[in-house]
C-alpha cells in the first residue's frame, strides 16, 4: 500500500528535467524553422524583385534601335522588397550588369544577358545572390 501512495504523488525530479529538456529541444527546433522560413521568404521576395528589374532592363533594350544596342557595365540598382517605394527600410542595393553579345549570333540576333547581384544577410553572414536572365533579340527588319 505504501508503494501506491508514493507513486501517485507526482513526477520525480529526473522525469521533470527530462520532460523540460525535450520541450526545450522541440521549442529550439521550431524557432530555427521559423527563422529559416523567414530567410527563405525574404530571399524569394528579393529574387522576384530582381527578376522584375532584369525584365524591365530587357524591355528597355527592345525599345532602342537594334544597331545601337550595346552592353553596359555594372550599374547600381535599388530593389524594393515590399513594393513600397516610400520606405527605405526594406530596400537593398544590388549591381546590374547587361551584356549584349552580337558576334556569336550573326547579324540577325543579339543575345542579351542581365545579371543582378546583391548580398543577403543570414545569421550575421553575408551571402552573395544573383538573378540571371537571358533572351535573344531579333533584328526584325532584316529577318522579314
Amino acid at each position: 500500500m505504501n508503494m501506491n501512495l508514493r507513486s501517485s504523488r507526482g513526477f520525480s525530479l529526473a522525469e521533470a528535467v527530462v520532460s523540460v529538456s525535450v520541450l526545450g529541444m522541440i521549442w529550439l527546433a521550431a524557432v530555427d524553422a521559423m527563422i529559416v522560413g523567414e530567410y527563405s521568404a525574404s530571399c524569394a521576395r528579393h529574387r522576384v524583385q530582381a527578376a522584375y528589374i532584369a525584365q524591365q532592363a530587357i524591355e528597355n533594350l527592345r525599345k532602342i534601335p537594334y544597331d545601337i544596342m550595346a552592353s553596359s557595365g555594372p550599374t547600381a540598382v535599388v530593389i524594393d522588397s515590399r513594393g513600397t517605394p516610400d520606405n527605405n527600410n526594406d530596400n537593398f542595393n544590388g549591381i546590374q550588369t547587361i551584356t549584349v553579345d552580337a558576334e556569336a549570333y550573326g547579324t540577325y540576333y543579339k543575345r542579351v544577358a542581365v545579371n543582378i547581384r546583391w548580398n543577403e544577410m543570414f545569421f550575421g553572414r553575408v551571402r552573395q545572390v544573383s538573378e540571371y536572365c537571358i533572351t535573344y533579340i531579333a533584328n526584325e527588319p532584316q529577318i522579314n
